[in-house]
């Protein structure tokens, strides 16, 4: 099936999904993609994303409440009502629903109601902290009347699966990062690794873990720090923390009651200022309690980098699983020295694109 018109429903347009966007846009199949947004940017992010005019973004009429959940996290909940007429001025052959809160079931029930056909894109896994009561029956009404569901992962897939989806209805399809920027990057920073070290203050002989994302409590950055700084007492570490959040504070005060000197807050860093970090570290760290994929493993792996992950990033599990490559440990059995002492840098680039994510995807959206 060729002239497919596609809509693609999600929260907000990401920095690593602008390459995928990219391709689906400019695949031949595809005459007209259209991403449909809740808001710009919620308003806990700080990344800055590059008007793109390769594909068409829409910011739907509707409202949005930012709510506390618990001491540090938001609850953000989009109901953007302008999807039913996004989807009457602007009809798609087949929508595809993303993560947009609430938007998502008012979607599907606009869909039924114009008679559009809609994939669902899951990446909730059988680690995530889901919402009970209206919210998962509405979720399982979602997932029982769509075309077809693509999976994140092998626990996206089996949390669809637990939720009574029929095996034949999943496709994975495994999240994708800019491989040829960060590789472009890669080249030019890899023979300035010492002196990117030296600069921020590394050991030659220092083992040097780094953590990218946001500081707050579902990353558990705090019980990273710790074992850090106990770990750091034998053996001889450095930790780049490259991220912003509530937890910024608490962190620099544990460091300083721990003693654990060795350590850098570069704030909140992307494009190639990133890269420089990842090329003076050895390995990734990211002991969240919830983590439906994980980008920075990918990006990570692009430098070589080893990844030492709890069992609720699905990234890490998914990669460990297919080639044999880094650490996944519950956060209370986790042995520092021992990993540093069998840490073995990965040579071999991950054979995900944003390339052959598009083919993949619209291999599964041209079945129905």
């Amino acid at each position: 099936m060729s002239n497919l018109k596609i809509s693609l429903l999600t929260n907000m347009v990401t920095p690593y999904r602008v390459p995928f966007f990219k391709e689906m846009a400019s695949d031949k199949n595809i005459t007209r993609f259209r991403v449909l947004t809740c808001v710009d940017k919620e308003c806990d992010r700080e990344w800055l994303v590059n008007k793109e005019q390769d594909y068409q973004v829409k910011r739907l009429f509707g409202i949005t409440l930012n709510l506390k959940s618990g001491k540090d996290a938001r609850r953000i909940m989009h109901f953007r009502f302008g999807i039913l007429w996004e989807l009457i001025s602007h009809r798609p052959d087949k929508l595809i629903i993303g993560d947009a809160s609430w938007t998502s079931f008012i979607a599907v029930f606009a869909c039924q109601l114009l008679r559009i056909p809609y994939v669902v894109w899951n990446e909730i896994t059988t680690t995530s902290k889901v919402s009970q009561g209206i919210v998962a029956k509405l979720r399982n009404y979602m997932y029982k009347h769509a075309s077809h569901l693509i999976a994140s992962c092998k626990m996206a897939q089996d949390y669809l699966r637990q939720c009574g989806v029929d095996q034949s209805k999943i496709s994975i399809v495994n999240n994708a990062v800019d491989n040829e920027l960060f590789l472009t990057h890669k080249v030019e920073l890899e023979p300035q690794r010492e002196a990117i070290r030296t600069r921020l203050g590394i050991d030659p002989d220092a083992f040097c873990f780094i953590y990218v994302g946001q500081l707050i409590s579902r990353k558990r950055v705090l019980e990273t720090l710790e074992l850090l700084a106990k770990a750091s007492q034998k053996t001889k570490l450095h930790f780049i923390v490259a991220g912003t959040g509530p937890l910024e504070q608490d962190m620099r005060k544990k460091a300083f009651e721990l003693g654990f000197s060795d350590i850098n807050f570069c704030g909140f860093v992307q494009d190639k200022s990133l890269s420089e970090l990842y090329v003076a570290a050895d390995s990734l760290i990211l002991l969240s309690e919830d983590e439906p994929w994980g980008m920075v493993v990918n990006e990570a792996l692009i430098f070589d980098c080893n990844f030492l992950v709890s069992r609720s990033v699905a990234a890490g599990i998914e990669f460990n699983s297919s080639y044999n490559i880094g650490l996944v440990s519950d956060i209370r059995n986790i042995e520092i020295e021992s990993f540093i002492i069998n840490n073995s840098r990965y040579k071999k680039l991950i054979p995900l694109s944003p390339m052959n994510m598009k083919d993949k995807y619209l291999s599964s959206v041209l079945k129905i």
